[in-house]
């Protein structure tokens, strides 16, 4: 055995002995933690010593072992009487620290997936909201969004079923801040970041700091290698796609909180989807494969409804008014009525 590995062991059973049946609050509990999450090892260690637990958590089989335990020492010979016993004595007191450190472990692990913060927040149409968590992280969330938000103590977690929200993350090395967008997950440390949830594609733009964004599945289970952002970067991923760096300004994802909506070479169902958050009565896109329209603007919100009177005679669309929606559908040629 290295010196590495005994090392490691011992520091495991101090832990077990120290932290049996702690309060939640224990001082010493951040020290815990942090040990058992700043090395694979160590985690490692303590996962074999469970499972060398785990085959004697019953008071009878640890009897057998020790009584079989006591008859080799009787066949020995006196002069290893005494080594025997102490080995003996040995085994069956890293038995009792490694039953300590189980409780201690679970005890541990159920204290950690305890939320310390859950809330939810949302918007209506037409409105943007704004909110400050405990620990100093600022969202702002656009029109007709609708966010859950956990907080545990080894991560900060948040759920955006719809809509759009801009991020300004507290620092907070121990506990990475994760949105799970559907089928795109972005994990952070510290940083300020805008996700924007779109029928067919997830949109991430970096103000400052790192980003990382990866694809998921829906059981939550990661697809395709992740993508890394940084100041000023746009990232998209698409369904059943990886996800994609893209050029164009990070700025753009920022404009709604001072009242302004930018497209850039938006399809009709984005240009459909933002404008149905500001409006009560729906806007739709009816989405033809043929359909090659994409369209660049800048909006003001109060100008949404000048725009849509306009977007025919900016782009090849056609509009077609009902009391319940607006439907928006591409021209097969532009100019075309």
């Amino acid at each position: 055995m290295t010196r590495q590995i005994q090392r490691l062991r011992q520091e495991a059973a101090r832990w077990f002995m120290r932290m049996r049946g702690a309060e939640p609050d224990h001082p010493d509990r951040g020290r815990f933690e942090a040990w058992l999450m700043s090395d694979p090892a160590h985690a490692s260690e303590y996962s074999a010593y469970l499972a060398i637990w785990e085959d004697f958590d019953s008071a009878a089989k640890l009897e057998s072992l020790a009584q079989a335990m006591e008859r080799k020492k009787a066949e020995r010979l006196e002069q290893r009487t005494r080594l025997g016993k102490a080995m003996t004595h040995g085994l069956l007191g890293m038995m009792i620290i490694l039953g300590s450190g189980l409780f201690g472990y679970k005890t541990w692990r159920a204290w950690e997936t305890q939320p310390v913060l859950q809330t939810a927040s949302s918007t209506g149409i037409g409105e943007i909201g704004r909110q400050t968590l405990d620990d100093g992280t600022a969202l702002i969330l656009n029109a007709d969004t609708s966010v859950d938000i956990a907080y545990y103590r080894n991560k900060r977690t948040v759920t955006l079923h719809r809509g759009e929200v801009i991020f300004d993350v507290a620092r907070d090395p121990e506990r990475p801040f994760i949105v799970d967008s559907g089928h795109a997950r972005v994990t952070v440390l510290g940083t300020r970041f805008a996700v924007n949830r779109l029928a067919d594609l997830v949109r991430v733009s970096v103000d400052h700091g790192r980003v990382r964004v990866e694809a998921q599945d829906n059981s939550g289970n990661t697809r395709f290698e992740p993508v890394i952002l940084s100041d000023g970067e746009v990232a998209e991923v698409s369904l059943e796609e990886r996800p994609q760096r893209i050029r164009r300004s990070a700025n753009d994802a920022f404009a709604f909180q001072g009242g302004t909506l930018v497209f850039e070479q938006a399809t009709l169902g984005e240009i459909a989807e933002t404008l149905s958050r500001y409006r009560k009565v729906p806007v739709r896109a009816q989405v033809n494969p043929t359909d090659s329209a994409k369209i660049t603007a800048i909006v003001q919100v109060r100008d949404i409804e000048k725009f849509l009177k306009a977007l025919p005679i900016i782009a090849p669309v056609s509009i077609h008014e009902t009391s319940g929606e607006i439907r928006l559908a591409g021209r097969e040629a532009q100019g075309k009525p």
